[in-house]
């Protein structure tokens, strides 16, 4: 612990010597000034390093020994060795590196003094002190000067004094060769410093960029009509949407793969695919893939605006040797489709059904393997096969898994026992970063009220049983525009269904 030893004339000059050993002088109008001094400068020193300091002060009269705080309360402390008053006990003090401090005043006769019996110089800013030490008197002990040596210090051998108001700072202790502090310093446990601000602290002080105004809803509709007359603040609605968008729009670190997964066909897996990466690509941009992975042949081709090709990712593996250097990526036009102003890319399975897998595991890492040198992101929307070594190879890459469904009792369910096999392939982990995309099917006119309650119930049983899994769920509305299984235009889905695919979307976004 940090001790301050203090040697203080009858004419106020004094000699402070620091826990690092130095020592410096200074001269004060009398000895009551400089014992306040001392002892302001002790509380200084304990609020500094947030702990309490011995503090030693050798006098005249005798010897005081105090442990002060920053707030500048103090208790008698005790001599080194034994417990004091206050239960303090100094044997776990390292003093070692300390210089040994004089029992007394040079020059004068040697006065004990019981430390219970003895109140300690107060500086007049102090707080007030505790009754026990009102009760306690300070009477200095009568002494003799010896005859024979003279009393006090040189004048000549003080600073300058120091005025009352401003104690005497102990100096820093000086670099070492090699930039560190010396001993003194390290000393002083780390945690006890106290943390000063970093350039990072300061630049998180900027209060926040104000918002600008809305361009939704009734006040959007206001700020237009008003011709920049009026700056509406956004409403809440249109906030939740710049949130999602601005999740959407983070950046990533490096190349990211996910995947799209239930191992029942007509779940919805190919249409939650594209609407995800046509998300992608109008609200964040870039170089995105769609790509079928179906073990035998997928319809997310047949649903994706055409091509001047027919070109399948069966194709771009025959000339997959073309692409081991980026400077061929141009040529990768010939094997995936544009998808307009959705400004991503589809690679299509292969166009001809079979029960033989033309692209099995090790085919689909090759591909995947070129091609995450051209794409940011690569959505993979998988088989119904766990068994195919494609939809193995594609969840085993997946940075992320995204589970789909319908809200019906048999894609439901399926996607019940496809989550058992991926916690059976150990893949919880990657399970718990994802979302779980759920779309609600057409309500018949007939029973339409019995349907809906029917449905409600269901979606509440996916929602508790799917929780246990997944990071999020998302609920996407039955739309009659991709009802036919034809292209899928994005600019013809509702309003509420392009919200819906842009919050799954910033959720996939965030759990990579």
């Amino acid at each position: 612990m940090t001790q301050i030893d203090a040697v203080l004339s009858i004419t106020g000059e004094a000699q402070i010597t620091g826990s690092d050993g130095r020592t410096w002088r200074a001269a004060y109008p009398d000895l009551e000034t400089a014992r306040e001094s001392v002892h302001a400068t002790a509380v200084a020193t304990a609020a500094e390093i947030d702990a309490p300091v011995h503090l030693k002060i050798s006098e005249p009269a005798g010897e005081q020994r105090l442990l002060v705080h920053g707030n500048g309360e103090f208790a008698v402390d005790a001599p080194q060795g034994s417990a004091g008053p206050s239960g303090f006990e100094a044997t776990g003090f390292d003093a070692s590196g300390f210089p040994p401090a004089p029992a007394h005043a040079p020059g004068h006769a040697s006065v004990q003094i019981d430390p219970a019996s003895v109140a300690p110089a107060f500086p007049s800013h102090a707080p007030a002190r505790p009754a026990a030490f009102e009760a306690a008197s300070f009477e200095p002990a009568a002494f003799e000067p010896a005859a024979s040596e003279p009393a006090s210090f040189e004048p000549a051998s003080f600073e300058p004094a120091v005025p009352q108001s401003v104690p005497a700072p102990a100096p820093e202790p000086a670099p070492t060769r090699d930039g560190a502090r010396d001993d003194a310093r390290a000393e002083v446990p780390l945690r006890e410093r106290r943390r000063r601000p970093t350039a990072a602290d300061f630049a998180a002080s900027r209060p926040a960029v104000p918002q600008s105004p809305a361009r939704e809803g009734w006040q959007g509709a206001m700020n237009t009509l008003s011709g920049g007359a009026l700056r509406l603040a956004p409403g809440d609605r249109e906030m939740t949407r710049r949130e999602w968008r601005a999740s959407v729009q983070r950046g990533l670190a490096g190349h990211k793969c996910v995947v799209f997964v239930n191992l029942k066909g007509g779940a919805s897996k190919t249409t939650s695919c594209y609407l995800t990466a046509a998300t992608l690509g109008r609200v964040r941009g870039g170089n995105v893939l769609a790509w079928d992975n179906n073990e035998n042949k997928g319809t997310l081709g047949d649903r994706a605006m055409p091509a001047s090709h027919d070109h399948t990712a069966a194709d771009l593996l025959a000339n997959i040797d073309r692409f081991a250097q980026p400077s061929n990526a141009h040529e990768l036009v010939n094997y995936v489709r544009a998808q307009g102003e959705n400004k991503f890319h589809v690679l299509a399975s292969q166009n001809q059904a079979g029960d033989k897998e033309v692209i099995d595991g090790s085919a689909f890492v090759q591909l995947h393997t070129v091609l995450r040198q051209f794409y940011h992101l690569a959505l993979v929307d998988t088989g119904n096969a766990s068994t195919a070594g494609t939809w193995q190879a594609a969840v085993e890459i997946a940075d992320e898994i995204v589970l789909v469904a319908m809200n019906k009792e048999d894609s439901s369910k399926t996607l019940a026992a496809t989550v058992d096999t991926l916690v059976d392939m150990g893949f919880a982990d990657k399970l718990s970063r994802g979302i779980l995309l759920v779309t609600q099917p057409a309500i018949p006119s007939k029973n339409r009220k019995a349907r809906a309650v029917a449905n409600e119930e269901r979606l509440a049983r996916i929602r508790e049983h799917f929780g246990h899994y997944v990071r999020k769920i998302v609920v996407a509305p039955h739309d009659e525009a991709l009802d036919d299984g034809a292209d899928i235009i994005f600019e013809n889905l509702a309003p509420e269904t392009q919200e819906a695919y842009l919050e799954a979307t910033a959720a996939i976004v965030d759990g990579l």
